[in-house]
């Protein structure tokens, strides 16, 4: 996995290159793990730890970004 700056993760989703799913409730999450296949690409951490993740769909293609520490990015890493 590749470490990533948060303002670069958050510039995945400004520019239209990934989805966010930051939003994603626990039970929207747990299907969309269930509904997808991810691989982790990369994450950025601070002083208290990871904070955002980049992950993409090994099916599709399609990136997937979740720009802030939430259930979302504890189900997802």
């Amino acid at each position: 996995m590749k470490k990533y700056r948060q303002k670069d993760i958050k510039d995945f989703v400004r520019t239209n290159l990934a989805e966010d799913i930051t939003g994603y409730g626990f039970d929207k999450m747990k299907e969309f793990l269930h509904s997808h296949s991810l691989e982790k690409i990369g994450y950025s951490a601070g002083i208290y730890g990871i904070n955002g993740g980049l992950l993409r769909d090994i099916n599709t293609g399609k990136l997937y970004v979740i720009t802030a520490r939430n259930t979302a990015l504890a189900m997802a890493f």
